[in-house]
């Protein structure tokens, strides 16, 4: 589960700013919160949060900075093309601050362990690892210092039965040789002391980044579907390597027919078993002879959804197996405005989904931003589930605050305050002045 974000010198956030998952005292709604012991902790985490603000607030930095940290950690190394396109603009440009290291830590907890992993880099010209650290349960595992130099404490580094020397001495002659050979780019956690710490939380920090799905655009994503069945297509057995198959998918079929897309059935085409997934819609054409209008046979239309289908029923289509996949196995998806497309009944649907501990039995999070004050419902979602980001004017930085900072009364009129601008996080542009002025100096 993830628990919290924090971020400095990234994009508008140019100070030390949290996102946190974990929980306030509000007592309203308190079925919805992930109660876990872990480690000795008594850990009380939200299921999902909205991040509401103007545009241009640094809504979706926030988003940005866990896809930056996932690729990095996956990657294990600053090469990354992912990262290519954003040096020197992952830095807060608008003063000397663009000089100094971005900084991202994450901490998020597993079945068993709590780690708080956090990494600085430069970000001008080049990217380079000023700073990298690793708290496990409370315990500093190591820290990577602008030297470029690594420091582990004694008692996390793994015994060497074979070795008759005294293990400190032992761990120094390893760290030096570690020292020399550690290159500015790639991180530590990536495997450099594997052999002096216990691998199964390197595994396990591996497979947790796994399950952390951050979608920047849900239009670049490839369908994911594993239900398919084969309804059209050559035989396996022969053996070849071309020619174009059908499936369906029995989730999707379950999907259409609640939401109503139409009479229409969707399908999924792959020309070549490499081939990623293209969407298709298939309709049932009558024949035109009467006579045979209550044959049981058909003529099958396949055409391509992105000419036939809405914008929403494609997105909510991409969607749908990452979101299955995290409520069946657990992990956390992050969406930078998932709702874009989506009918708002479809939203809320999927928020009382992840708040309801029947449905989602593994505590799956979900976060996402918006600009729809519909979700602002006290009857949704809890206080500290509305997360409000701002920018300020004249400095033009971004910061976060809970509507539970606020502490309201359960039954706060949320909605109605928001657009009167209580909460703040409310745009408040009159595009008519600027239309009036474009308009006349023509």
């Amino acid at each position: 589960m993830l628990l919290n974000l924090k971020i400095k010198n990234f994009k508008s956030f140019r100070n030390e700013t949290v996102f946190t998952m974990l929980s306030s005292m509000q007592k309203v709604h308190s079925d919805y919160i992930i109660n876990r012991n872990i480690s000795g902790n008594n850990l009380r985490v939200l299921p999902m949060a909205v991040i509401y603000g103007a545009n241009a607030s640094g809504k979706s930095n926030i988003v940005l900075a866990m896809y930056i940290l996932k690729k990095i950690v996956i990657e294990g190394n600053l090469d990354s093309k992912e990262l290519e396109s954003y040096k020197s603009v992952l830095s807060f440009i608008r003063d000397q601050s663009w000089y100094e290291p971005v900084e991202i830590e994450i901490t998020f907890s597993t079945s068993d362990n709590i780690y708080r992993y956090g990494i600085h880099f430069t970000n001008v010209d080049v990217y380079s690892i000023t700073k990298e650290y690793l708290f496990i349960n409370g315990n500093e595992i190591f820290e990577r210092d602008k030297r470029n130099k690594i420091q582990i404490p004694i008692n996390f580094l793994v015994k060497k039965g074979y070795i008759e020397k005294n293990e400190e001495d032992f761990a120094n002659i390893l760290l030096k040789k570690i020292n020399n050979t550690l290159d500015d780019k790639k991180l530590v956690i990536s495997g450099a002391i594997n052999n002096l710490v216990n691998g199964d939380y390197f595994n396990e920090i591996r497979e947790w980044f796994t399950k952390f799905n951050v979608v920047m655009n849900a239009n670049d994503m490839d369908f994911q579907q594993k239900d398919l069945e084969t309804i059209i297509g050559r035989d396996d057995n022969e053996k070849k390597e071309f020619g174009r198959k059908v499936f369906e998918s029995n989730s999707v079929k379950e999907i259409m027919g609640f939401a109503e897309f139409g009479n229409q059935e969707i399908g999924f085409i792959s020309e070549t078993d490499k081939d990623d997934l293209s969407m298709c819609s298939m309709y049932r054409i009558p024949f035109k002879d009467k006579e045979l209008a209550d044959s049981p046979y058909y003529i099958s239309m396949i055409v391509d959804s992105e000419l036939m289908e809405s914008k929403g029923t494609i997105h909510l289509i991409r969607l749908l197996q990452p979101f299955i996949d995290v409520l069946e196995n657990g992990g956390v998806i992050v969406l930078d405005e998932m709702d874009a497309s989506l009918h708002f009944e479809i939203v809320v649907s999927l928020i009382r989904i992840f708040n309801n501990k029947e449905l989602n039995k593994k505590g799956a999070q979900l976060i996402f931003n918006t600009h729809n004050p519909i979700y602002l419902d006290g009857e949704l979602l809890r206080h500290d589930q509305i997360v409000m980001v701002e920018k300020d004017k004249d400095t033009l930085t971004s910061d976060i605050y809970a509507l539970s900072d606020y502490k309201l009364c359960p039954e706060e009129r949320i909605l109605k305050n928001y657009l009167a601008g209580k909460y703040g996080a409310l745009p408040h542009m009159d595009l008519e002045v600027a239309f009036k002025h474009i308009l006349e100096g023509r």
